[in-house]
């Protein structure tokens, strides 16, 4: 199996078998294909041989599947119906792209880094229509139709497809004016002392690297969020510390609105997936591709 050669001959075979079984007979299948029976026959005779099962019962007139038949001619017609959605897909794509693409992410993240490829999106594929959903909640793609969201991972759903779309380091952050207020932390126990603003409203403790130990950190504070804008807006006020990513600190620490606290303890990078599930149409693969190459231009 691991010779290019075989496994193209495999494949073909596959394909072959796939249409024989939707067609009903050899005959059937063979004048779908355009081959002779005697063809579309030597193609599954040596599928059979290399797997070393009988895959179908046939005679003059009669043609059924066996039990190992049936339970690989799932994956022959899922290779079938892959292949000719790849080229239902490229036959859209040599003319000026057209469809609709349902898209999901979070307000604050999607306005800073998914809208301005959004825009381009359009520019480069007028005739896409977009729909996009700025939602801090992780909706259900299915029930809501959407074909592509933007989340921060990792991601719960192991039957999705996971793309990694951005990773952003990520550092502690506060307002001088709470600096002024507060004695600035020393070390990283006394960071358990602060206030902070707490996103996600889940957020108990903080996981930190300092002097190449993983520390626990408990956090606690009187400000608790969901959403990403109202984490900055609250910190920027002075309300407290938080963990924030680069894209949102580096501009505000380069003002001086902003203060690094404790610049030697390491926080986790903020990881963004582009996320669908198992099969997606031709428009919304075109936006997902796109979305994979603007982040990678962003990050070289």
């Amino acid at each position: 199996m691991s010779d290019q050669a075989p496994i193209l001959d495999e494949l073909r075979a596959m394909a072959i078998f796939a249409t024989v079984v939707r067609s009903g007979s050899f005959a059937a299948g063979a004048r779908t294909l355009g081959l002779t029976r005697a063809v579309v026959s030597h193609h599954i005779r040596a599928l059979e041989a290399k797997l070393g099962v009988p895959l179908a019962q046939r005679s003059t007139r009669s043609f059924s599947l066996t039990p190992a038949g049936e339970a690989f001619r799932v994956h022959c017609e899922r290779l079938l119906d892959e292949a000719q959605d790849g080229i239902r897909g490229m036959e859209l794509l040599r003319a000026e792209p057209r469809g609709e693409v349902r898209i999901t992410c979070s307000h604050h993240f999607g306005s800073k880094r998914i809208m301005p490829a959004l825009l381009e999106f359009r520019r480069r594929y007028p005739a896409i229509r977009l729909h996009v959903a700025m939602n801090d909640a992780n909706v259900d793609l299915v029930q809501h139709g959407i074909e592509l969201a933007v989340r921060a991972g990792p991601l719960a759903d192991s039957s999705l497809v996971a793309r990694r779309l951005v990773r952003e380091s990520t550092m502690l952050c506060a307002a001088p004016s709470y600096l002024r207020r507060h004695r600035p932390p020393a070390t990283v126990a006394d960071l358990a002392q602060h206030r902070w603003v707490l996103y996600p409203p889940s957020q108990r403790t903080l996981t930190a690297r300092a002097g190449g130990q993983e520390v626990q950190i408990p956090v606690q504070g009187d400000v608790v969020t969901d959403s990403a804008a109202s984490r900055l807006a609250f910190v920027l006020a002075g309300e407290g510390i938080a963990r924030l990513p680069a894209y949102d600190a580096a501009a505000l620490l380069a003002s001086g609105e902003l203060v690094q606290v404790l610049p030697e303890v390491e926080t986790a990078p903020l990881e963004i997936f582009l996320v669908h599930s198992q099969r997606i149409g031709p428009s919304a693969r075109l936006l997902r591709d796109f979305l994979l190459d603007s982040a990678r231009d962003a990050a070289a």
